[in-house]
């Protein structure tokens, strides 16, 4: 287990030189809401640069308002464009508790959250949801949400539900130098830098395609990454993305071998 904390404009200037001997990763809140700059945390830029910059792992959540698809798009526009160019070794999280949610029918809820989930999925990033104990076993208790890693809101010693959960926010009172005031804790069950370089999410490699991804190949397949034989040579062969070795020559496993990015390519529909 990881731990953690939570972060967002509440806490202010946070000094994160005195912070990171406390905890192993960080969770920052972008924005919340529509894409509207206004809507942008105040200290989201500096909360992410200071972590790059230290080497704290981290990730993020938006603040969900969202009440109509049109409202999900938003914000799922939102998320990317301040997350763009972020090295984001946790996941993308989407908090789930407004009011105005909570109001909502329940298929309607899900229908939103699940909207966006899969785009964030689409565009590359690890996501999960955000809520708290009561909101995932009624108005989010969905198999249709099964997919998306839960980080739970549960403030107790010990998380003992009957929720399957890859974080436990277990407080709201911890205390930590270089931040004024009180601040979230939270525990990870998963590796999850691990899990996300291992799948080639988040864009921490820059890498075009992505495990699962089925693509066409057109050139050497090797026997290893290291690209030492070639293995066979094909020409528009149909094959899916097993892998993905960090920094090797021909990165990208396929069930025939190891291949380069520039002999993949997508079929338009």
């Amino acid at each position: 287990m990881k731990r953690g904390i939570d972060v967002s404009a509440y806490q202010g200037r946070i000094d994160w030189e005195k912070v990171k001997p406390y905890i192993d990763f960080a969770i920052i809140r972008c924005g919340f809401g529509n894409n509207l700059y206004s809507q942008d945390d105040v200290y989201f830029e500096r909360n992410a640069r200071l972590c790059e910059e230290l080497k704290i792992p981290y990730g993020v959540y938006l603040f969900s308002d969202a009440t109509t698809l049109d409202d999900a798009r938003s914000e799922v526009n939102h998320t990317l464009r301040l997350i763009k160019d972020k090295k984001l070794e946790y996941p993308v999280f989407l908090d789930v508790e407004s009011r105005k949610q909570m109001a909502l029918r329940k298929d309607k809820l899900i229908e939103i959250v699940k909207y966006y989930c899969d785009e964030m999925e689409k565009n590359g990033y690890y996501v999960g949801i955000y809520s708290s104990l009561n909101r995932f076993r009624s108005n989010l208790d969905s198999r249709e949400l099964d997919p998306y890693d839960k980080w739970v809101a549960y403030w107790a010693d010990k998380f003992d539900v009957d929720i399957t959960a890859g974080m436990w926010q277990n407080t709201s009172y911890d205390e930590i130098s270089g931040i004024d005031g009180r601040v979230d804790g939270d525990v990870a069950f998963y590796d999850y830098p691990k899990i996300i370089r291992d799948k080639g999410l988040n864009h921490l490699d820059n890498y075009k395609y992505k495990v699962g991804d089925t693509i066409y190949v057109s050139g050497d397949i090797y026997d290893t990454s290291s690209a030492d034989n070639i293995k066979t040579n094909v020409c528009d062969k149909k094959s899916r993305i097993e892998e993905i070795i960090r920094g090797a020559k021909a990165p990208y496993r396929i069930c025939e071998g190891y291949v380069k990015e520039e002999s993949i390519y997508r079929k338009e529909n």
